[in-house]
């Protein structure tokens, strides 16, 4: 093999080498998340998980009325706002509950709050799970 046809095989791995590179570049656009988990007693258990492109808050109850009112929260900590929030009424027995947010975005912070709103003028207890960073 002459010089240049070593020069030429150098240059056509290098291309290759680089091409490769930059299409595993342009592959790395999905967001990686670290923590969540969940939080609280087995009774009013709140977690927060992401995957798929999204962010899930999961509120496990098992109370023995359904005399109050449960709302579940997704709070976006680097704004410093509720990204998305709803609210029915409280089960009697082990209830589960999944609440979604379509379109979290990359690099913030998020935390998963549910409100257990008693009977009216007696105040609400609440649950946070860990913080989950997308």
């Amino acid at each position: 093999m002459s010089v240049n046809g070593i020069r030429r095989a150098v240059l056509g791995l290098a291309t290759t080498a680089l091409a490769g590179g930059i299409a595993l570049t342009g592959a790395g656009a999905a967001s990686a998340s670290s923590g969540g988990g969940c939080g609280g007693p087995g009774w009013k258990q709140t977690c927060i998980s992401a995957g798929g492109g999204q962010v899930s808050a999961q509120v496990t109850t098992n109370f023995a009325s359904n005399n109050c009112t449960e709302q579940i929260i997704i709070w976006d900590y680097t704004t410093g706002g509720q990204a998305l929030s709803t609210s029915f009424p409280c089960r009697s027995g082990q209830y589960s509950y999944t609440y979604t947010l379509n379109n979290p975005t990359p690099g913030h912070d998020y935390k998963a709050e549910a409100r257990f709103y008693w009977q009216p003028g007696s105040g609400y207890d609440y649950q946070l799970s860990p913080d989950l960073w997308y």
